[in-house]
């Protein structure tokens, strides 16, 4: 139910900024209503390519720098937790090791008819 929502949201909002930009060209003569939701409408998209570029630029150069910092962290982790991890790898792998079948119990033997000693 709230994805539905969500989505007639996103829907709306993308019509909302669409009509200006579309009704931007439809005609020589416009409104003032039309001027003004075009004008901010052009400057807000400016203000967003602008914004894009900067978070861009900056998420790429900080994640150029920290990639390397990561892989050699991660290698000296996995080198540092194998005293750690490798008992815990033998704890899990006998408990969760497949049972095998139980040995068959030995057959009770049926008690045998008394004999009867004949006259």
């Amino acid at each position: 139910m709230i994805k539905i929502v969500k989505i007639t949201l996103c829907a709306l909002l993308i019509v909302a900024l669409a009509v200006p930009a579309l009704a931007d060209g439809a005609s020589e003569k416009r409104s003032t209503t039309s001027k003004v939701t075009g004008a901010i409408y052009k400057g807000g998209a400016t203000a967003l390519e602008s914004t894009e570029g900067l978070l861009t630029g900056c998420l790429r150069r900080t994640f150029s720098l920290f990639n390397p910092c990561l892989d050699f962290v991660k290698g000296c982790a996995n080198v540092a937790l194998i005293p750690i991890e490798k008992p815990l790898e033998y704890v899990e792998k006998a408990a969760f090791k497949p049972r095998q079948a139980k040995k068959a119990a030995a057959k009770i033997p049926e008690p045998q008819k008394p004999e009867i000693p004949q006259k």
